[in-house]
């Protein structure tokens, strides 16, 4: 009886704003039975678990995010009646919590390790489950549109900041030895404070190229990712600088050489040979001691001057073949040009010749 009584037609109307209304409201507009045990509310027990499987994926979402809502008014509610009632409403939203609690762990086993399927129905018990304690026995009321999951918009900014902060960490490894977690609550703020404190003193931009050097940063850590974590609605923001100092910063900033071992293969295109030479740099240029590698001897300081001189007379070889080479290409061509007339010389001489051995 349950599968022809189901209208497909009906399912496919209902959007998931509307489902996840349905579901939070409870037992709403059931028309007096209290119990729940006559056939308007099992019809609407019914309903209510189609309505969970209109889109499975996001109504546990949905439903997190707008139930707690349908209680509030009822509380406020409560708090005027009397202190039975209020803690008749506490109780049942402790009962919600709970179940968004159950509500979870079974959806954890669904989508986890297990994908354990055969769970799904329970799922869509779970979210009925909040739905009927939050409205009560009369059911209960969502003030206003459902709103969408925030979750979503919460973890991709979650996302975005970890990314942020893997960057930045190795950036600094050759000067921080902290992990990510030590990276955002110590380094992060005292660095951005400092960096604010120099930009905004008079000639403190070369301390503040000065520092950026020492702890691997770029322009771009400076003024784009140590901006995305938030450091309180009254913290100053790097953005905010004056666009004049900013241009300033970015003249100095561009007339050094950066040699920083994170920003190699970010600013410069480098041969083969200047990787084997930025690789041979010594542990003590960077600030940092690795005990497990193999030291071959001591190099010299002028490996990178003595790899420049080859190079450039590299370029000078390959340009002097160049020229050589244009020019043979002229006198090809001027031969080329003479060929008719000098071939009938040729031709001549080579006749007279022949009939003078004879």
């Amino acid at each position: 009886e349950r599968l022809h009584s189901v209208g497909k037609d009906e399912v496919l109307r209902v959007s998931v704003f509307d489902a996840t209304k349905s579901i939070v409201e409870g037992m709403r507009g059931i028309g007096g039975e209290t119990e729940g045990t006559g056939p308007a509310a099992v019809k609407s027990l019914y309903k209510r678990l189609d309505a969970y499987f209109i889109d499975y994926s996001l109504m546990g979402l949905n439903v997190h995010q707008n139930y707690l809502k349908v209680i509030g008014q009822q509380y406020l509610e409560s708090k005027r009646a009397g202190i039975e009632e209020e803690e008749a409403v506490l109780d049942r939203m402790a009962d919600a919590v709970e179940a968004m609690s159950d509500f979870s762990i079974v959806e954890e086993n669904v989508r986890g390790g297990d994908m354990n399927w055969s769970l799904l129905p329970t799922c869509s018990v779970l979210a009925v489950k909040i739905g009927h304690h939050v409205g009560g026995k009369n059911g209960g009321f969502l003030p206003g549109y459902p709103e969408f999951a925030g979750w979503l918009g919460k973890n991709s900014s979650r996302g975005k900041k970890r990314r942020v902060l893997h960057e930045l960490k190795r950036h600094m490894n050759f000067r921080v030895s902290g992990e990510m977690s030590q990276m955002r609550l110590f380094y992060v703020p005292v660095l951005r404070q400092k960096f604010l404190e120099l930009l905004k003193m008079d000639g403190g931009v070369q301390d503040a190229i000065e520092l950026m050097d020492e702890y691997g940063l770029d322009r771009d850590d400076l003024f784009e990712n140590l901006d995305e974590f938030s450091f309180g609605e009254k913290a100053d923001s790097l953005e905010s600088i004056d666009s004049k100092l900013k241009a300033e910063f970015t003249r100095e900033y561009n007339k050094g050489a950066h040699k920083s071992q994170a920003l190699v293969d970010e600013q410069a295109k480098l041969t083969g040979r200047k990787k084997k030479a930025a690789a041979a740099v010594e542990p003590a240029e960077l600030d940092a001691i690795d005990d497990d590698a193999d030291v071959k001897g001591d190099e010299d300081d002028g490996n990178s001057d003595e790899d420049f001189e080859a190079i450039s007379k590299l370029f000078a070889k390959k340009k002097k073949k160049t020229s050589v080479g244009k020019g043979a290409t002229g006198k090809g061509r001027a031969k080329a040009k003479e060929s008719p007339a000098g071939a009938k010389a040729t031709k001549a001489k080579g006749k007279g010749k022949g009939r003078a051995k004879r």
